[in-house]
């Protein structure tokens, strides 16, 4: 017989914490890497409120899985619409209340601790704070550098930008002069050249009427003076 896919898991997957994903969770031997550049001090000053190390419960309580209400009871059948049950809906429901009184207590449980909590509880609550606030003047002022690099980078591209324009101005102001300075002088050579040429012209129409008058005087008889 042929099976369908599976519709949804068997068991919703529980999210892991910052503080055991990064080792020194509770019940882990794993130590906390220090310092406040790793990635996992930032999850932890980062993460969600409250952290860990402040709650007096933090994924010590074992739910059931979550159930498929379509999933035909065994032997297992094709799923239909008609297996949906009450029971199957109630079990999410009571996992999803539990879910949720786990996570308010939680979260509620760490604002009684620097009010009524034993010593070691307030130092705990106050070293989260202090951390955290490394924390953030740390990354304020990688902040601020990296800040201050990107804007040092613009100037220095505003200021290389701005000395190409003026090359290119002072470069194209050099083509402009020269293109002028050369067309101003091959018109005044043209000029000199045309000037010279109607001297020559005109040298050369008198040497001919001097001949010409010479050799073919208009006054024969000397008559006229």
């Amino acid at each position: 017989m042929t099976t369908l896919p599976r519709i949804t898991p068997a068991a919703t997957p529980r999210s892991v914490s910052a503080a055991a994903a990064c080792g020194g969770g509770p019940g882990s031997d794993t130590p906390r890497p220090s310092g406040h550049g790793s990635q996992c001090g930032a999850t932890t000053s980062y993460g969600p409120y409250p952290p860990p190390e402040l709650t007096s419960t933090w994924n010590h309580m074992k739910f059931p899985g979550r159930v498929n209400p379509l999933a035909p009871p065994p032997p297992r059948r094709r799923i239909n619409n008609s297996w949906e049950t009450t029971p199957q809906h109630w079990h999410n429901e009571k996992r999803k209340l539990m879910m949720q009184q786990r996570e308010h207590e939680r979260y509620h449980s760490a604002w009684a601790k620097p009010f009524y909590g034993p010593p070691a509880d307030k130092e705990a609550y106050r070293r989260h704070y202090r951390e955290v606030l490394k924390q953030q003047m740390s990354d304020r002022d990688l902040k601020l550098r990296n800040d201050f690099q990107v804007k040092v980078k613009e100037s220095e591209a505003a200021v290389e930008y701005d000395r190409q324009c003026k090359m290119k101005d002072f470069q194209d102001f050099v083509k402009k002069f020269t293109y002028l300075k050369n067309f101003r002088d091959d018109n005044k050579m043209f000029m000199e050249k045309a000037w010279a040429r109607d001297r020559h012209s005109k040298i050369m129409t008198d040497r001919y009427d001097r001949e010409v008058m010479r050799y073919n005087p208009i006054n024969w008889s000397g008559t006229l003076s």
